[in-house]
């Protein structure tokens, strides 16, 4: 074993971390009790920043979904926070632009040749959806009258065939 590295500096005399005992509180998420050695409580302080290091490690991230060029990948943990706060912040104002009335109902759309008649060759999505409802309403009314007509015509040709 060699001789400690605190040997001979400012008249102190070396003492073996070992034999130095922690007086402080226990510390549960470190597993450290009132009366380890420093040695122990060093090591599980280590050991600890070791696994931190570990996590914090911005080449361990996968960037790919967030569409940002190979230069403007973040270098540290701290530019890595913020582009995901940047990125919150940009969704944030795209819900909050739809709930104050920007949305796909606003778009122009180009019209089916049916409607260009009432509508033109295009018109926002939402007037157009109001028309094909006011179409369908329309059609569905129109195949109503002409089942009730094709029923009134089956009992015409029924009461025709059995005089014959």
């Amino acid at each position: 074993m060699g001789k400690p590295i605190n040997s001979g500096l400012n008249g102190c005399s070396p003492t073996s971390s070992n034999c130095v005992i922690w007086q402080g509180d226990d510390i549960e998420c470190l597993n450290l009790c009132k009366g380890d050695t420093i040695s122990d409580v060093f090591f599980q302080l280590a050991c600890l920043v070791c696994k931190i290091k570990d996590q914090l490690d911005i080449d361990t991230y996968d960037f790919t979904c967030f569409d940002i060029a190979t230069c403007n990948l973040p270098t540290s943990f701290r530019e890595f926070i913020q582009v995901l706060i940047d990125k919150i912040c940009e969704l944030e104002t795209l819900i909050n632009e739809g709930e104050s009335g920007i949305s796909v109902a606003e778009d122009i759309v180009s019209v089916a040749s049916c409607f260009s008649a009432e509508l033109g060759p295009t018109a926002t999505v939402n007037t157009y959806i109001q028309a094909i409802g006011a179409k369908l309403c329309s059609l569905e009314s129109t195949v109503q009258n002409q089942q009730t007509a094709i029923q009134q015509l089956v009992s015409r040709v029924n009461v025709l065939e059995g005089y014959h």
